[in-house]
């Protein structure tokens, strides 16, 4: 008896040695597991900051030598800059078509906001630049303003701040070039952040202005118009009135005054051209704005913001409380997903359009982008599985936007470029007399000479086939058939060939030996004014 009793004792004990050992086991195992959960997503995390930081760096590094740069980067930049010097010399934007000058089909604010940098820093390129590279920073800076305010957490806005950086490769490299679109796209999240920002109706009407200011840049803005007003009126009927009113009286009554004030040559440029255009819009074009952005090298933002309309969605059907679909599109994730479906059909209609490229999807790639950070605030919080990845989201959306800087053409402003550009006007300068560079505007002024009409918003005007263009045609063949230029200076790239050559004039020489110096981009080539023509 002694020694069963003894024997059930040592059997109880061994089983609670065993059950002892069993529950170590587990909490072991569980805190191993844990513990590496929490590595992978601390290496995760690490190696999306790293590579966050390095496209800033990147972006800042690149800017700042094209900033610097004396000549041209892009084949466009020359004409914007002709409108702001016919500013600061009080000469008409919006006037009769002619070889020394036609205004492209914008709205006049950038080349406004151009010309008075050019008052403080002097008539040269770093002004237009400087304009659009400060608004791509202020952007940057708003975008991670939002998601600070959604998602309270620091790291997930400087993603956010360095996700839209990310993007210099993915929307054509035109955020530090003297174009307009990173000057629009700033004043469109600008908007967003003055109706999140800001409460009651002060915030109403800054951000009617703003989108004002925007309508007064590209057109296009009035894509994203009916969007804050939609928004605002889920949120309070009067705010969205008042936000109509104003954004839409202000624009009105400014294109109506400026267009009697420029007798009818505003309505001409913005309305008449751009509606005459319609002729070479295919529609099979736009939708190339889902395989190469939204689901192309935009595919993990695009699914972010997918997944938080699914979730609000869920949580309606599951009539979770204080989640509704209305709660959702009135709040700020509401706000930026209505302007992103709206950047979206903005970007499909201008890529229809005839020479519609990737910069024109600037708004979208400011405004998805944000919903990374934002999902991965949202989700984490409900899903340990979600919490453990989410940085990998990340990751992967900024190895999409991976580009090598030294395979792109003049991306890279070197000290070699400069070189064959001072070579290039060298020669300029000692040609007498005016020079036709129909493909750049403003360099024939760095060399002291007369601008003119640049030729792809010539073409605009001619495609009009009025009387105006009969003129238009006129003014050129007159010119070239008197001889009015002592040379004309034709491109060298595979988009515009010398069998362009003008008529009246002869083949002389080449501006350049060496190849690859002075190259400016247009699109995803090069090119440079090379082929000189002189009078028969």
């Amino acid at each position: 008896m002694v020694s069963s009793a003894v024997w059930r004792v040592t059997l109880l004990c061994l089983e609670k040695e065993v059950n002892d050992a069993i529950t170590t086991a587990k909490v072991d195992v569980g805190q191993a597991s844990l513990t590496a959960n929490r590595a992978v997503e601390r290496i995760l995390r690490w190696l999306c900051i790293v590579l966050a930081s390095g496209y800033v760096v990147l972006f800042i590094a690149l800017a700042v030598l094209r900033l610097m740069y004396p000549y041209e980067v892009e084949w466009m930049e020359g004409a914007m800059m002709d409108h702001a010097v016919r500013l600061l010399d009080a000469k008409p934007i919006y006037t009769a078509p002619s070889i020394d000058f036609v205004a492209w089909l914008y709205p006049p604010l950038y080349y406004y906001a151009v010309a008075a940098v050019m008052k403080l820093v002097g008539v040269g390129w770093f002004a237009g630049r400087i304009v659009s590279f400060a608004s791509t920073i202020l952007t940057a800076v708003m975008l991670a303003g939002i998601t600070k305010k959604i998602t309270g957490d620091n790291l997930l806005a400087f993603f956010s701040f360095a996700l839209y950086l990310a993007t210099y490769h993915a929307t054509g490299f035109y955020f530090d070039i003297v174009r307009n679109d990173a000057f629009f796209t700033l004043l469109l999240v600008a908007a967003a952040w003055s109706a999140l920002m800001t409460r009651g109706m002060p915030g109403v009407i800054a951000s009617a202005l703003i989108m004002f200011l925007a309508i007064a840049t590209k057109q296009q803005a009035i894509f994203f118009l009916p969007a804050m007003a939609i928004w605002y009126w889920l949120r309070d009927k009067r705010s969205a009135i008042v936000f109509s009113a104003i954004a839409l009286g202000l624009a009105g009554i400014g294109f109506l005054a400026m267009n009697a004030a420029t007798s009818g040559w505003l309505s001409y440029y913005l309305l008449q051209i751009p509606r005459a255009k319609r002729a070479d819009f295919v529609w099979m074009r736009t939708l190339d704005i889902f395989p190469q952005y939204a689901f192309g090298v935009f595919t993990a933002s695009s699914l972010a913001l997918f997944a938080l309309i699914v979730n609000a969605q869920r949580s309606t059907v599951k009539h979770v409380p204080s989640h509704t679909m209305k709660q959702f599109w009135s709040s700020a994730n509401g706000l930026l997903a209505m302007l992103t479906f709206s950047a979206l059909a903005a970007g499909a209609m201008s890529l229809g359009n005839e020479g519609g490229y990737a910069n024109v999807m600037m708004p979208f790639a400011a405004f998805v982008t944000s919903f990374l950070p934002i999902a991965i605030r949202e989700f984490s919080s409900s899903s340990p599985i979600i919490a453990r990845y989410a940085y990998g989201a990340i990751l992967f959306q900024l190895i999409a936007f991976f580009f090598n800087p030294f395979a792109e053409k003049m991306l890279i402003a070197s000290e070699h470029q400069k070189r064959g550009g001072d070579e290039f006007f060298r020669q300029l300068r000692a040609i007498p007399g005016e020079v036709l560079i129909p493909y750049h505007g403003f360099i024939a002024r760095q060399a002291g000479k007369p601008s003119h009409a640049h030729v792809l918003a010539s073409l605009d005007v001619l495609r009009m086939h009025d009387t105006t263009a009969r003129r238009l045609q006129a003014n050129f063949d007159t010119a070239l058939a008197h001889h009015r230029f002592s040379a004309v200076i034709l491109e060298e790239a595979p988009l515009f060939t010398r069998e362009a050559a003008p008529a009246h004039y002869t083949f002389a020489r080449t501006m350049l030996v060496e190849p690859n110096v002075y190259l400016t981009r247009v699109r995803d080539e090069a090119t440079r004014p090379q082929f000189v023509f002189v009078p028969k």
